[in-house]
């Protein structure tokens, strides 16, 4: 099949404003929503509102009509009211549902109405692709938040629940805190936005969509995004080795359709279940979704996806990392991202998560039963034994809620030695564990 162009898959949410003629109502629609890809030969129904610009005059008779391609126009019904006064609106049902074949096209719609003859500001356009092969699309919400935000809890609190819809993808860049890094200031910069909470919806949407701080809209528009589908299947493989605690991720892109554009890949590392300080908020307070760091950095990773891509070529990109011990790897996930690049704008064509694979212990042996750590419990260091040949081996010594407090590099035999450290730890119950280069071992202690 012939790759089609995507250039100009720009979704206008708004028309250009004129000056309308003095005498005439000035109706205009917003609240329009369509995917920027959808299934072919599938009911879209269109579903607006109808407002009015005009200083004086109200709106008193009106409907709503579309066309895709320059087609045949399709007429709407019209509605009579009490009159739409300035800053009002009325909403508006078309009785044709959009339903086209596979192609790319252009669906315009527009208010008419008696004595409105001017649609430069009401006409919005939106360029969309019919796909008869498609994949499912994953909404992605990002929100600019803080632990210092006071206003910031309630707009968590509902990310943290549209986060539990499977097709939805939500990563919180936080923003000067403990939790904020470089990747992550530098890509959210791009919004140009500095206030916490807002949110941007499948990364701005080729600039249309700006920063929102109304937290009380962010459901309703998820689930209007939901209802696009995607061009392109992303496969994400997140390797980690628990004791080196080098992370490598491998993205894969494949096009269910030949485009042609600027694509790229990203990246991040989120974790969740994060104890941390919040303004507003009880002792206690854990945090979720939280951007560690943006792997592909501000830009993204161009030159991966060619300029025209083939249907069903996988596109892969490995990012590497190493991963501080202070973040807990049982609650890591890498968020991958694939997007349109339009000039400095981006459009997130598909997006997932996934957890962590566990790499580089399978292949060693157990030898936990050989493993002595005393003594247990213990208000002092401990001692280590593990009979057989002296070996180097590194020692961690992990927190109940999974997170790496301390590691050594010591020579393990027989002969006993010395964890210096484990002392100065809080209360509570930790795992020893042992890693040689032919075995691993742990046991679990308690600190008095």
């Amino acid at each position: 099949m012939r790759p089609f162009s995507s250039s100009s898959f720009v979704l206008l949410l708004g028309g250009l404003l004129a000056t309308a003629n003095s005498s005439a109502q000035n109706a205009y629609i917003t609240n329009a929503f369509m995917p920027r890809y959808a299934k072919a030969a599938t009911d879209y129904p269109i579903n607006v509102r109808v407002r009015n610009s005009d200083a004086a005059t109200p709106v008193y008779s009106y409907r709503v009509d579309w066309r895709w391609n320059n087609g045949p126009i399709q007429m709407g019904d019209f509605q009579n009211s009490t009159g739409i006064h300035p800053g009002e609106y009325m909403p508006y049902a078309h009785p044709i549902a959009f339903a086209e074949p596979q192609g790319v096209g252009v669906l315009q719609m527009w208010v008419v109405g008696p004595g409105d003859t001017d649609h430069t500001n009401d006409t919005l356009t939106f360029p969309m692709g019919m796909l008869s092969n498609w994949a499912v699309k994953n909404v992605l919400i990002e929100q600019f938040t803080g632990t210092w935000c006071q206003f910031c809890p309630p707009p968590n609190a509902l990310t943290n629940t549209l986060d539990a819809d499977p097709v939805v993808v939500v990563a919180k860049h936080h923003n000067a805190d403990e939790f904020s890094n470089t990747g992550s200031t530098e890509y959210w910069n791009q919004y140009n936005s500095n206030i916490s909470p807002t949110a941007v919806l499948e990364q701005g949407e080729g600039g249309t969509y700006l920063a929102n701080a109304n937290y009380d809209q962010w459901t309703a528009e998820v689930e209007l995004r939901k209802t696009g589908v995607s061009p392109v299947n992303l496969s994400i493989t997140p390797e980690f080795n628990y004791w080196t605690r080098e992370l490598t991720v491998d993205l894969s892109a494949t096009f269910t359709y030949g485009l042609t554009n600027e694509f790229i890949l990203n990246a991040y590392i989120v974790e969740d279940n994060v104890p941390g300080p919040q303004t507003n908020a009880p002792a206690g307070y854990i945090h979720q979704q939280v951007v560690r760091q943006v792997l592909g950095g501000g830009s993204g990773t161009s030159g991966v996806i060619p300029g025209t891509t083939v249907a069903g070529v996988p596109y892969t990109h490995s990012y590497t990392f190493s991963v501080p011990s202070e973040w807990n790897a049982d609650n890591l996930r890498i968020i991958g991202t694939v997007s349109q690049r339009q000039g400095s704008t981006l459009h997130a064509v598909n997006v997932g998560s996934a957890t962590f694979i566990s790499v580089g212990i399978g292949e060693r042996n157990d030898i936990s039963a050989a493993l002595s750590v005393y003594p247990n419990p213990s208000s002092t260091d401990l001692w280590i034994t593990l009979p057989g040949e002296r070996a180097q081996a590194t020692v961690k010594v992990i927190a109940a809620d999974g997170r790496e407090v301390m590691s050594r590099q010591l020579v393990l035999g027989t002969e006993a030695v010395r964890l210096d450290g484990f002392e100065t730890l809080a209360a509570g119950a930790y795992t020893v564990r042992v890693l040689r280069a032919d075995a691993f071992a742990e046991q679990r202690v308690v600190k008095l």
